[in-house]
């Protein structure tokens, strides 16, 4: 009797209540070593795709070593920082004990990691892609040599062809991810790779990937919550009617159908807080609406920070002169930011 009450006890220990429903959640426990003798090291998640508080793991490091551990729902695409000198590339996480070894002059790559998907699965995965990366790095090697011998200002017919061939090359990428998930619907690395893909932006094509998934990868939180970001996507996609998003200016007004019918071009930009690449495009958002603003242009900035980040996209509106212009009224003259029609927070 008391063995079937630890057994109990355990089996209510690996559960989360959550919506009314209980979901299992698997232990994790990653034994690690670095090139460094101490710092922080964090394990970051994709926050949406987990339904858990804990969206980072912080553990110290001590002795070029450290351990970190939690729980997960499913297996899990992560990547690993340290401090402000190193971030990795993504990699997935599998439940129970498991390996890494970082090495922080290795940016932006996949650290060596020891577990079932890691080691069985990942060499596959590179294999398949090799001729797409092969590609990638010959255009980034002459992007590079390109770039030395204009002195960092290349013409623009020069920039035009390098953008349309890294575009050529995203898409056979998309189309191999596609073929790779046909032969292994199973594939937890096809599965988180198509999550960070549509993190920067939707292709028709990433619905007939989620399509070839299996059952359980489609079930899980992670691919329900997918299915839900695409088909929030897809609404965005060429040819579709702009939505009208629940979201709201900093005077708590609301987006209203009107600024798209009082204006014969709009630019829609979402952004957030933190794009350092987003706040980047507003001195060339500025050069176009003085440009092109008598011609019936306006823009509609939409920014995707959460709630909890309100103050922070406050701040930006008011750092990056993005001035408020209510519908109706007029700017004033002395104004020297992009008089958005409307600076909006989506609420999600």
């Amino acid at each position: 009797m008391k063995k079937w009450g630890i057994l109990l006890l355990f089996l209510f220990g690996c559960m989360i209540h959550s919506s009314g429903k209980t979901r299992p959640y698997f232990n994790f426990k990653i034994d690690g070593t670095i090139n460094v003798d101490s710092g922080k090291i964090y394990l970051n998640f994709y926050s949406d795709y987990i339904l858990s508080e804990a969206k980072q793991i912080v553990a110290e490091i001590k002795n070029k070593k450290f351990s970190i551990s939690g729980y997960i729902p499913e297996s899990q695409g992560v990547f690993i920082s340290v401090d402000n000198t190193y971030i990795s590339s993504d990699f997935v996480i599998d439940k129970g004990i498991q390996t890494i070894s970082i090495n922080i002059d290795s940016v932006r790559e996949v650290p060596k990691v020891r577990n079932v998907t890691m080691l069985q699965e990942y060499p596959v995965y590179q294999a398949f892609y090799k001729m797409v990366d092969a590609k990638k790095n010959l255009l980034d090697q002459r992007r590079e040599s390109l770039y030395k011998l204009y002195n960092n200002e290349l013409p623009d017919s020069i920039k035009l062809i390098l953008d349309e061939e890294q575009k050529a090359i995203y898409n056979e990428s998309d189309s191999t991810l596609l073929k790779y998930a046909v032969r292994n619907p199973n594939s937890k690395i096809a599965f988180w790779n198509l999550i960070r893909l549509l993190s920067w932006g939707y292709e028709p094509v990433f619905d007939s990937i989620y399509n070839t998934f299996s059952g359980i990868l489609k079930n899980g939180y992670a691919g329900k919550t997918l299915n839900s970001r695409l088909k929030d996507s897809r609404q965005l996609s060429v040819g579709q009617m702009f939505p009208i998003f629940n979201c709201q200016n900093v005077g708590g007004e609301y987006l209203s159908s009107r600024v798209f019918l009082q204006n014969k071009f709009i630019l829609v930009d979402f952004w957030y807080s933190r794009c350092n690449p987003c706040r980047r495009q507003f001195a060339e958002m500025r050069d176009l609406y003085r440009q092109y603003s008598g011609c019936g242009f306006e823009i509609v900035g939409i920014s995707v920070d959460k709630i909890k980040d309100k103050k922070e996209w406050e701040d930006v509106i008011v750092k990056e002169n993005l001035f408020e212009n209510n519908i109706g009224t007029k700017m004033e003259p002395d104004l020297k930011g992009i008089p958005l029609k409307l600076s909006l927070l989506i609420f999600c």
